[in-house]
């Protein structure tokens, strides 16, 4: 095992715009490159809204995205209880997935803004890295 592997670091990519989920998704495919299992969760994509569903399938097992939204855009309103049971189960997953340390690397993608719309709570979310197995990287958008 390398060392960075060992760290398991937390990586943080926020801001305005495109390419937090696209650097999570090469960070993803370079760590399935080196033999690493890599789970993402997509707190705020459906089943058929991401493009990089199809090509996960074609890596699977090694990468896994697991949908924890409706697909349908939360701005403006407040989201629905459907939506926020959809990231609560999402976030229960991770959760396990972490503490399992069933993958080497788990994304939590768009995670920061599912916090910031009610859909997660911050420390339960702080609570799942901080519970998650030794040397399992996380990668937060």
């Amino acid at each position: 095992m390398s060392p960075l592997r060992r760290l398991g670091m937390v990586q943080v990519y926020t801001g305005d715009g495109k390419g937090k989920t696209t650097a999570a998704l090469g960070l993803a495919l370079r760590a399935v490159g080196h033999g690493w299992r890599v789970v993402i969760f997509q707190f705020l994509k459906g089943q058929k809204t991401a493009g990089e569903l199809a090509a996960a399938r074609r890596l699977a097992p090694e990468l896994v995205i697991i949908p924890c939204g409706t697909g349908e855009f939360i701005i403006g309103r407040p989201p629905t209880a459907e939506e926020i049971a959809l990231a609560r189960e999402g976030l229960a997953r991770a959760r396990r997935v972490l503490a399992a340390g069933e993958a080497e690397m788990v994304v939590l993608d768009e995670v920061a803004a599912a916090i910031g719309l009610g859909l997660l709570e911050e420390a339960a979310v702080l609570e799942a890295i901080r519970s998650r197995a030794p040397g399992v990287e996380v990668v937060l958008t």
